[in-house]
């Protein structure tokens, strides 16, 4: 909820909606231009990092400063409860609605060395790449320092990169970053066979 009851807004002009949020443009002013608004009260998604985010745009607008915002799918999500959930990019569900072809590739903790280490052999990274030029579409991942683990995938997913580059990368060992190359693997084990030679590197 958006805590501005208190605030006398309709007295300026603008109207909070039935749960007290505030519409704003994609440059987060208010129905008065020279009015901004960011963060829990214009909603969804709520979270202290996107707020920061969208606070600092709005400065950079109000004052005419140059933003360069980051892509709306590149904003990853947490929710840190036990275990920890996060997430990047569209849902599988919107994939499929959008006609986008995909594969998934998964990794679970009981598989590396370092969720054994902490007892945490539930916890998983999914993997979604397109399923001919295997970019990195999004990442979902659950369990310890799953909300830490998902910016390895979002760097890969800023700059476009495919999921060939998470195998051919070295992490450290025992982490939970090797959940990358691991769940890269079997997405690239789950290709047909004539996908998989078609799109091989340095093929």
């Amino acid at each position: 909820l958006g805590a501005t009851a208190e605030l006398n807004l309709q007295n300026i002009g603008i109207e909070p909606d039935a749960r007290g949020r505030l519409n704003v443009s994609s440059n987060y002013q208010t129905s008065l231009p020279h009015i901004y608004a960011v963060g829990d009260v214009i909603g969804f998604p709520s979270l202290a990092s996107t707020s920061m985010e969208q606070g600092r745009l709005a400065s950079c607008y109000a004052f005419n400063q140059k933003a360069n915002p980051i892509p709306e799918q590149l904003l990853p999500y947490g929710i840190y409860t036990i275990p920890e959930i996060s997430v990047i990019g569209p849902t599988e569900e919107q994939l499929t609605r959008e006609g986008i072809p995909y594969e998934v590739g998964v990794a679970r903790y009981s598989e590396i060395a370092r969720g054994k280490l902490i007892g945490d052999e539930d916890g998983m990274l999914k993997l979604v790449f397109h399923l001919t030029t295997r970019k990195l579409l999004a990442i979902y991942t659950i369990g310890e320092g799953a909300t830490e683990l998902i910016h390895i995938g979002q760097t890969v997913m800023a700059f476009e990169g495919t999921i060939d580059s998470l195998i051919t990368n070295v992490f450290n060992y025992p982490t939970l970053a090797e959940c990358y190359k691991v769940a890269a693997l079997d997405g690239i084990n789950r290709l047909p066979r004539q996908l998989k030679c078609a799109t091989e590197p340095n093929s």
